[in-house]
């Protein structure tokens, strides 16, 4: 605080990473099982509104643009606050699961527009050309789409990623004791707020350092092999 005389202690800051660090187990379990998940429902959303289905890839589109442009701390509170009123199953939901279902659903909406993107990319030409070799549909997708699609996709899959990891922050919000909720409660207990909060930003910072890094390996291979 600006004019207080408040000081960075940090003997204190070294003293508390280890136990604000060992709650990134929850925050690592977090962010795994909802990337698979939101991988899985980009996927299946992404072939939808790439293939056009009729009906539903309208209602798609409208769901997209809502979970895009509405808060991912509203919707949590949403479902696990309000839908709880209206189901026994989100009421009896821990809130590990609550914020689990929330970020696969928010970040499965933005993989499916990073993978249509994706498909999109590939040239119509090369798609031509394979049918007139005589290749089917899935042969096609198999051994042209999907080779340059992967390619393009990957940058964008791992931002979406990385913020996964961030988003997961918001968990504390409904009592899940990760990272942030770590900081929170022993802010609370012990008044040193600014330490605690530069623990967390750091941890955040060194995984998304981590991701990064991985992210640029693995385009180096799929150049290579694509």
């Amino acid at each position: 605080m600006k004019g207080y005389g408040m000081k960075f202690n940090w003997s204190y800051f070294f003293q508390t990473l280890p136990y604000i660090a060992s709650k990134l187990n929850v925050t690592l379990t977090l962010t795994i099982i909802s990337a698979v998940f939101s991988l899985v429902i980009g996927m299946v959303f992404a072939i939808i509104s790439y293939y056009k289905v009729k009906g539903v890839s309208q209602v798609l589109k409208i769901w997209i643009s809502f979970v895009r442009g509405t808060p991912v701390a509203a919707q949590l509170f949403f479902f696990y606050y309000g839908l709880a009123n209206l189901s026994s199953l989100i009421l009896n939901m821990s809130p590990t699961v609550a914020v689990a279902v929330i970020m696969s659903l928010n970040m499965g909406a933005f993989v499916s527009e990073s993978i249509r993107g994706a498909l999109i990319s590939v040239d119509e030409g090369q798609r031509e050309a394979a049918m007139a070799f005589g290749m089917t549909g899935f042969q096609m997708t198999i051994r042209i789409v999907i080779p340059q699609a992967i390619r393009v996709a990957l940058p964008p899959l791992f931002n979406d990623l990385i913020n996964l990891f961030k988003m997961s922050s918001l968990a504390f919000l409904v009592g899940v004791r990760d990272v942030m909720g770590a900081a929170k409660i022993e802010g609370a207990n012990t008044f040193q707020f600014f330490e605690c909060y530069a623990c967390v930003m750091l941890i955040y910072w060194v995984i998304t350092l981590i991701l990064t890094a991985i992210q640029k390996v693995l385009e180096k291979r799929c150049n290579a092999i694509f």
